[in-house]
């Protein structure tokens, strides 16, 4: 990052907590510091853990408004603090020159290395336009992704949404990401209609199928399309897969490189995909951008029926899921063809 591109950060997110956004700040913080080596990580970790506690306390009437609004305002007053500092913990390298290099005298035709991974520019359009189905979920415990698969109908990890009650008390945000400028982008938020909720237990299938409620004063949730599921294409190993995600409940993201199937046994489906807390209920696409399986985990996991563990990453197959769904499964024209 440069100079200048650090300074218009630090002033972003000084006016989001000027307005009031703290939670936003520390999403941007968390988000930005996660991968420096800098000690201002740990301090922004342990405030947003004070300001998830403090939410927590307020809404359940354990501390009065009063007291919250001065708990906030300590909490605010730290990240200003963290923001002076910030400048002089984070190292601005500039690109290294271009220098020559000295090439063989002899030099055959461009090769194929393994799979091909050339793709064509209007591929990488067609992922940006569909990440706008992919959404931010603001749940009482935590953070997570969903995604639409179907006008204003939403799927995650049950471990996100678990019940009706927890749906309740959940946010859904959309167009949480930077532009081309580098500057945040106009969010949209919807409540969850519970009345429309299914779900299957996270030591089983872990996804939850929830309705968005609309609202008049924000975009019609039309605006937000939908992505196309496919349960009749569980990838093979070596194939190439994509996860349009929140990590760590910040910006959106998108992968596009080092993402292969390592194995697919009984529903679950083993990628090398990075992914990172928050990115839980993530969509996983295959090569032409259909949804062929949901994010749910990461670790040491089983692989196989003979027990074998591999450090992977794990979602849950669209073909276990339709079988499981019933009439909350929706219908799309790829499953009406």
């Amino acid at each position: 990052m440069t100079t200048q591109a650090l300074e218009r950060f630090v002033k972003g997110v000084k006016q989001q907590i000027s307005q009031g956004e703290t939670q936003l700040a520390l999403d941007q913080l968390n988000s930005y510091l996660s991968d420096r080596n800098t000690d201002l990580y740990e301090t922004v970790i342990l405030r947003t853990a004070q300001y998830n506690r403090l939410a927590k306390d307020e809404m359940r009437g354990v501390i009065t408004r009063d007291v919250a609004q001065a708990e906030r305002a300590v909490i605010e007053n730290s990240l200003l603090e963290i923001l002076e500092r910030l400048p002089n913990q984070i190292s601005l390298v500039a690109p290294e020159p271009l220098t020559e290099v000295d090439l063989p005298d002899e030099v055959g035709f461009e090769k194929i290395l393994g799979i091909n991974n050339l793709k064509q520019i209007a591929w990488i359009e067609q992922g940006t336009q569909l990440a706008k189905s992919v959404c931010r979920i603001l749940a009482p415990d935590g953070r997570g992704t969903g995604f639409l698969i179907a006008p204003g109908i939403l799927m995650t990890n049950n471990h996100v949404i678990p019940s009706p009650d927890i749906a309740q008390k959940s946010w859904v945000e959309f167009n949480y990401q930077q532009g081309i400028d580098g500057r945040f982008l106009e969010t949209y938020r919807y409540k969850l209609d519970t009345e429309h909720f299914h779900t299957s237990p996270q030591n089983e299938l872990d996804y939850t199928i929830v309705r968005l409620l609309p609202d008049s004063e924000k975009l019609p949730l039309e605006e937000w399309g939908y992505l196309q599921l496919n349960p009749n294409a569980d990838p093979v190993p070596s194939e190439h897969v994509v996860i349009i995600q929140h990590p760590m409940g910040g910006p959106k993201q998108m992968v596009l490189t080092a993402n292969q199937v390592v194995s697919a046994w009984e529903h679950r489906l083993h990628y090398t995909t990075d992914t990172m807390p928050g990115s839980s209920g993530s969509p996983v696409f295959n090569d032409v951008w259909q949804v062929i399986a949901i994010h749910h985990a990461g670790g040491s996991l089983q692989t196989n029926s003979r027990g074998e563990r591999r450090f992977v990453n794990e979602g849950i197959l669209m073909s276990a899921i339709k079988s499981d769904a019933g009439d909350y499964w929706p219908e799309q024209p790829l499953e009406r063809s």
